[in-house]
């Protein structure tokens, strides 16, 4: 299973894509703005990237092209058109699929993108792990008690499925996307707890009023939380 993230400036395909993924037992985050594509990406949590590229726009170029820069090595996948493709030669693809978006097309060419990655001699720099660790987080005044999800040496995931907040609590949370204001301590080992201070990235919520996924972007890790935390990232190098 891989972790996508799904651009689409226009919400023209995103949710069918995000359908047809889900299928084949991915796990899929959408984006639908320049900021928000940015912002999740830039916490290395993501195995592949699916840009939808049937408008071309300058927003949605410079995503493609921060993917590159910023993680290289992470596949990106295009929804084009033949006639696009020139446009988008500052960008680097690791595979296309054109319209009528049909499963078979969109299945092999993320799959196809994500086999050439493990094949790779140097694979992407931020490497994804799913690991389950006990968290202990708070942002915008709202505490929250629950495990991680998925960790690279960019960021982690927090699963707070199962946490009960209410609207107003999920709304503070929200507030303070973008802002290095979340405080986690993570139990690492018995009687092991490093303590940091995080970005926000983003929040990914249900239709009902609870968190599902909460994305942190470290700034700067202490060499302790580094060396802690690199032991799980590690296991994906």
């Amino acid at each position: 299973m891989a972790n996508v993230l799904i651009t689409d400036l226009f919400e023209e395909s995103a949710y069918l894509v995000r359908s047809l993924l889900r299928g084949v037992g991915h796990a899929v985050s959408i984006a639908v703005s320049r900021a928000d594509a940015e912002a999740k990406l830039s916490t290395g949590l993501f195995d592949v990237l699916v840009m939808d590229y049937g408008t071309i726009v300058d927003d949605n170029l410079a995503v493609g092209m921060f993917a590159n820069e910023m993680l290289p090595g992470l596949p990106v996948v295009a929804l084009t058109r033949p006639d696009y493709e020139r446009r988008l030669k500052d960008v680097q693809l690791s595979g296309k699929f054109h319209r009528p978006i049909r499963g078979r097309s969109v299945k092999e060419a993320v799959q196809n993108a994500l086999n050439n990655m493990f094949r790779q001699s140097q694979r992407r720099t931020a490497p994804r792990v799913h690991v389950d660790l006990p968290v202990e987080l708070e942002i915008g005044g709202v505490s929250l008690k629950t495990k991680t999800i998925d960790l690279s040496s960019r960021g982690v995931a927090i699963d707070a499925t199962d946490c009960k907040l209410a609207p107003e609590q999920l709304q503070a949370i929200e507030n303070e996307v973008g802002k290095s204001t979340a405080h986690a301590a993570f139990t690492v080992e018995e009687g092991k707890v490093i303590q940091l201070t995080a970005r926000l990235a983003f929040v990914e919520r249900h239709r009902s009023l609870s968190g599902r996924t909460i994305g942190l972007a470290f700034e700067a890790l202490d060499e302790e939380s580094e060396v802690a935390l690199s032991g799980f990232y590690n296991q994906a190098a």
